[in-house]
Order: C-alpha cells, then sequence, then structure tokens
C-alpha cells in the first residue's frame, strides 16, 4: 500500500475505535432495577456453620467416585429427608485419569403453589488435594442444607429443587447431568449456585455468569442478583467490560451455573473474597482447607444474601425476558442484543479495506502460480500444529494421556505437577519431526514455482486472515476480537522492510501482534497457579475436549499466517 492508503486505513481504524468508545451511549441500555424482595430473612448463621463442620468431619475426602463420597450422600439425603422433601438419586459415569467412576447427585423436590421450579445448587465433592474441603466446597452444602431448612417451613410460589452435586471439582460434571436429564429440567425457572465462603472476615460477595462452554447469564438475572445480594451490605463484584470479553471469548465455567447456562436455563453462582484474599488463594485445593478457617459471620452474611435472592426470585410472578447476548459494560449497563456481534464484525473493517488496496495493487500482477505456492507454503506451516493434536488423540487412545470426562485435573492436583516428560516430549517430538519434514517438501515442491515478491505473497496472506476471521466469527465473535483483531490490524499494516533494521522493526511488530494471546494466557495460568506447566495442562484439556478442536484449529491458523509474515519479511526479494 502507498502512503495514501495507508492513511486511509489508519482512518478506518480511527473510525472503529471512536464508535467503539462511543458504543456504550449509542448501543446500549440500563437494565430495569429489580428491587429485593422485603420479606423477613430466616438464616441461621450458626446452623449452616454446624452442619458444614458436621459434614466436613464426617466425609473429609469426598473426591468423585470414593467410597467416602458415596457415604456422604446419605448424610445429605437424610438431612432433606427430615425437612419433608421429596429424594431422589441420580448417577452418571466420569472419567478421572484414565479411570472410570460413578458420580452421584442428591435431589429434593418440594412442590410449591406453580409447577415452574427454582433450582439451588451445591457441589459436595472435593479435590483430591485438600482434606475436609471446608472452604470448597462445604461451605456451600452447609449454607443450602440450611436454606433447604428455612425454605422447607414455609410455602413458597415456586416449586423448590434442592441439588447437592458431584464433580463440581472436574467440569460440574452432576450438575452438567442434571441438566441435560434431569426429568423435570423443563420447568427449572432460574438456578442459584453456592460456591464457598471464604475464609474469616469477607470483603466480597462475588457473581459468575459464565456458561459451560456456551451461554451467560441473562441481565435481569445478574441485576437481581446483585441487588439482593447488596442489600446485606458487602460490595457485589461481577464481571464487566474488558474482563467480560476475556470471559465470552473461553466460555470455561468454574462453577455449576455453567451446565445450566450452556441448556438455556437462567442461572448464576454466588461466591465470596475473604479479606485476607492470599490466605484464600492458599488453602484452596490444601489440607488446609478445614472449618478452622471459616467463620460464622461469613456464612450469615453469605447466607443470608442467598437467601434474599432465593425469596426475590420466588416473588416474581413470571421470570424477565433478557438475551444473554447482553455484554455489561459497567454498573447496570449492558450492551443491546447482537450489538456485540455487529460491533465486532465493524471491528475487521481495516483488514478489509487493507485486502482492497493490496488488491488493486497487486492483483494485476499476480498469477496462480504464485498463489498455489503461498498456499501451499501456508498448509506446510500449519501441518505441524495439526501434528501436535493428532499425537495428542493417538496418545490419549494409547492411554499414554490422563483422560476426563470434560475439564482436565484441578488446579494443584498432582496430575499437573507430576508431567510424563516422555509423552509429552513425544508429542512435541511428532510436531518437530513434522515441521522438518513439511520444509523439506515444502522446499522441493515450490522450487519450479515462480517466486512471488512480497506484497503478492501479502495479498494471499491477507486473504486466508478474511478466511480465518469469518470463520472465527462464527465459532465466537468474542474469541475473534481478543485473538484476532491486533493481528488483523498489525499485520495488515506492515510493509517490506528496505533494510535489515527495518525489517527487525516490522518482525517485532507482527510478533506484537501476539501480546493478547499471551495475556490471555497468563491471565487463565494465574487463575489455575500453572506457571510454566500450561503446555501439559493444554495436552491433556485439548485431549479431554475442554479446549475446542474448532479454537485450536482457528489459533494455529492465524499463527501460521504470522509465521509467513515473519518469513516473508526476510526473504531475499522483500523489498
Amino acid at each position: 500500500m502507498d502512503s495514501k492508503q495507508i492513511r486511509v486505513v489508519l482512518c478506518i481504524m480511527a473510525l472503529v475505535v471512536f464508535v467503539w468508545l462511543i458504543s456504550p451511549f449509542l448501543f446500549s441500555r440500563r437494565e430495569p432495577p429489580r428491587p429485593p424482595s422485603t420479606s423477613p430473612l430466616s438464616f441461621d448463621a450458626s446452623r449452616a456453620y454446624a452442619a458444614t463442620e458436621e459434614f466436613v468431619r464426617r466425609s473429609p475426602r469426598r473426591v468423585l467416585g470414593s467410597l467416602e463420597s458415596r457415604q456422604s450422600t446419605g448424610y445429605l439425603h437424610d438431612r432433606l429427608q427430615d425437612l419433608g422433601y421429596s429424594i431422589l438419586y441420580t448417577h452418571f459415569d466420569a472419567r478421572i485419569a484414565r479411570r472410570k467412576q460413578v458420580g452421584r447427585n442428591v435431589l429434593g423436590f418440594k412442590q410449591g403453589q406453580i409447577p415452574e421450579t427454582l433450582a439451588l445448587v451445591a457441589h459436595f465433592d472435593t479435590a483430591p488435594t485438600t482434606v475436609q474441603g471446608a472452604m470448597d466446597n462445604g461451605s456451600g452444602v452447609g449454607v443450602l442444607l440450611e436454606l433447604a431448612r428455612v425454605f422447607a417451613a414455609i410455602p413458597t410460589h415456586h416449586s423448590l429443587l434442592i441439588i447437592f452435586s458431584d464433580g463440581g471439582e472436574y467440569g460440574s460434571l452432576g450438575a452438567r447431568d442434571v441438566a441435560a436429564s434431569y426429568p423435570g429440567r423443563n420447568r427449572i425457572a432460574a438456578v442459584l449456585s453456592l460456591d464457598h465462603v471464604g475464609p474469616g472476615d469477607l470483603a466480597a460477595l462475588t457473581l459468575e455468569s459464565t456458561g459451560q462452554m456456551n451461554g451467560f447469564a441473562s441481565p435481569w438475572l445478574r441485576q437481581l442478583s446483585s441487588q439482593a445480594a447488596a442489600a446485606q451490605g458487602l460490595p457485589v463484584k461481577d464481571v464487566s467490560g474488558i474482563k467480560e470479553h476475556f470471559e465470552r471469548a473461553f466460555l470455561i465455567s468454574g462453577a455449576d451455573q455453567g451446565p445450566f447456562l450452556r441448556a438455556g436455563i437462567p442461572a448464576i453462582n454466588l461466591g465470596s473474597i475473604s479479606v485476607v484474599e492470599a490466605r484464600q488463594k492458599a488453602i484452596y485445593h490444601s489440607p488446609q482447607d478445614t472449618i478452622e478457617n471459616l467463620k460464622a459471620a461469613s456464612f450469615g452474611a453469605f447466607g443470608l444474601a442467598a437467601e434474599r435472592i432465593v425469596r426475590t426470585l420466588d416473588e416474581l410472578q413470571s421470570m424477565p425476558q433478557g438475551s444473554p447476548e447482553s455484554l455489561r459494560l459497567w454498573d447496570a449497563r449492558y450492551w443491546r442484543p447482537q450489538t456485540g456481534v455487529l460491533l465486532h464484525t465493524f471491528a475487521f473493517l481495516p483488514l478489509a479495506a487493507s485486502f482492497w488496496f493490496c488488491a488493486k495493487n497487486r492483483c494485476g500482477k499476480l498469477s496462480t502460480a504464485a498463489i498455489r505456492r503461498e498456499l501451499l507454503i501456508s498448509l506446510g506451516t500449519a501441518l505441524p500444529f495439526w501434528a501436535f493434536l493428532l499425537s495428542i488423540s493417538l496418545a490419549r487412545a494409547l492411554r499414554l494421556l490422563p483422560t476426563y470426562t470434560l475439564y482436565a485435573a484441578t488446579a494443584k492436583d498432582p496430575v499437573l505437577l507430576n508431567i510424563p516428560w516422555n509423552v509429552l516430549g513425544s508429542i512435541l517430538g511428532a510436531a518437530l519431526f513434522v515441521a522438518v519434514v513439511c520444509s523439506l517438501i515444502g522446499i522441493l515442491s515450490v522450487r519450479s514455482l515462480p517466486k512471488p515478491d512480497f506484497y503478492a505473497s501479502k495479498l494471499v496472506l491477507l486473504g486466508l486472515m478474511i478466511l480465518i476471521v469469518v470463520l472465527a466469527l462464527i465459532y465466537n465473535s468474542y474469541w475473534a476480537i481478543v485473538f484476532l483483531l491486533l493481528p488483523a490490524w498489525v499485520w495488515a499494516l506492515v510493509g517490506s522492510g528496505k533494510n535489515t533494521g527495518e525489517q527487525i522493526r516490522n518482525a517485532a511488530w507482527i510478533l506484537a501482534a501476539g501480546i493478547p494471546f499471551g495475556l490471555a494466557m497468563w491471565t487463565y495460568c494465574a487463575r489455575l497457579g500453572l506457571s510454566w506447566n500450561f503446555l501439559w495442562y493444554q495436552v491433556i484439556a485439548l485431549g479431554s475436549g475442554m479446549f475446542t478442536t474448532a479454537g485450536f484449529y482457528l489459533g494455529i491458523a492465524s499463527i501460521s499466517i504470522g509465521i509467513r509474515f515473519l518469513v516473508i519479511q526476510f526473504r531475499e526479494n522483500a523489498a
């Protein structure tokens, strides 16, 4: 592109930024307030604390599939039965680190004035690295038992479903089973998940709204829950803005609301943050997660917030309508439905303009042979990454990988720390071998083809980039923005370096376009405490299906394009 065309592309980029900046005022709306219930609350913090203590001391190791986990469900069954609930057990198969396990959920049902049902869920299982699991999630169990007592003693407008779910540590498998196969799932109007009371005093309550690989909580439920919880005097934290962009790009839920949102059922998770957040992170999934760390007063703040949310939901004559596509900008302001998709598509307009200018300048000089050459080389660049994924599938088929039903090993699990270097080395070695073979084949196969100049190659690569962007927008427009927007802008503008210094500078820009990917991976690694173990985690997550193959293919396709931009920058005929 000449200097005039570059200025046009830069102006389009400025227009995109401007439209995004004013979008909160032009394309958003304020979610109407949802006044919380004013009914008197009956939650007893001392009862909830005592129930948690009795439960975690009786069954301190409730790992999915263990005998102790199965025995703990008997305690939950008896408590719900004593309160007058109709009891149902549901069972599901799970694969945890190569072993087949059977999980069990305990469900208690109470008929209300109408068949439409409110579901309250807390997972009772523990990670294999913890003892008691008082915070995660014995506290949720204790709170739910106390809520079951409170609502058993009063008439409710909606029917009530109490769910003690198994397999929460491995991708909310129990909740997933209920959302998929519970006979009355079509009558579930809303779900409140309860996942841990923090140690010591609480600094804030938290809401989690992410669906499991699909879906997000609707604005009405988020605002209702936020206002009801805030009535207890603690700050309520819910994601918004850029952070929510990342959440929607990954769609990896961390609590039991996820499977219900995936099934299209309104759901939200209530959690908490301790005043000493470092202490909370330290005891998470550790042998120190015992009842002595918890305070009855914190149970009170958490439980009263949960009760008020349930009472507010129960008093609704009908559930409000709302689109889960509405991203929260701040406070109660949300994008209008479909605004995100339109803005995401509009954001790639500079890429389309760059392609148009390159085509206008070079199309007459672009031969079929040159196009074929660049396509073959780009395909060869992507093949090692495909070999990486194929090697993972092969290792799983040979039972060399720890396999899971959905999510990989939980944080601090020994599986993540004790890496089988022979397996990981074989997978990476296979990818390297394919890379070498592809390079040799590529060199031999394109020798007879004419070498295109830099801009002819760039035109083909920009065309491929547009195809990848279109597929990514269809797959998940938030994913497209997070991972592809900066590469689409930077790679479109980078020209041919006339000397070594300019080529190195351009290469630095090309690599800098991967910063959002690095930040996203760093954020996720920090959340799980993975550090450099993320490569191994990615291997087992890809093998289990937690990271989708569609996302992986789109990712490696864009990385391959970036590698080709680097290569042609240093090609002899780049000038």
